[in-house]
């Protein structure tokens, strides 16, 4: 599963297409506090202040979702994002706010962790693992696999192993 950047979460928020993606998979979107709402205005009219164009497309994007399927090129969400990642490169302020915004989000968003541990081992002799430990981080989804796809020519000593999530 491929990281949201910073600008594209953002862009999914201003758009109100997140809540589109959540209702379609299903998911709870994150409670937009207090200060991210502000914040969202003051990248609202920092937009208009400053890049106009940019700010014209989020907003028909906004209340005419159907845009970004019907005219890509112009309205898609990828297009969307470059434009505000663009804005945020060359203006700092804008930067601010995006993360600011990035900051206040991020953290409540569903996360998958896959950890892999002691996987695809080939050994013609013995095979000593002890003391290994997998731990998880606070997250909607995780799996741990630990020794998976091992060969050995001979024996096998295993002790201490754990997985936390």
């Amino acid at each position: 599963m491929e990281t949201l950047t910073t600008t594209a979460l953002v862009t999914l928020f201003l758009t109100k297409m997140v809540e589109k993606v959540g209702e379609n998979l299903g998911e709870k979107l994150p409670e937009l506090g207090d200060k991210v709402l502000e914040q969202m205005g003051k990248l609202k009219q920092l937009l208009w202040r400053k890049v106009p164009d940019t700010a014209s497309a989020i907003e028909r994007v906004t209340y005419q979702p159907e845009l970004v399927e019907q005219e890509p090129k112009e309205y898609g969400i990828d297009v969307l994002t470059r434009k505000l990642e663009a804005a945020a490169k060359t203006d700092s302020e804008i930067a601010e706010v995006v993360n600011v915004i990035d900051a206040e989000i991020r953290p409540q968003l569903s996360q998958e962790v896959e950890q892999v541990m002691a996987s695809g081992i080939k050994a013609k002799g013995r095979l000593k693992a002890e003391k290994m430990t997998q731990e998880a981080k606070k997250a909607s989804s995780v799996r741990q696999k630990m020794l998976t796809d091992v060969e050995v020519g001979e024996d096998i000593v295993i002790s201490d192993l754990n997985q936390r999530a």
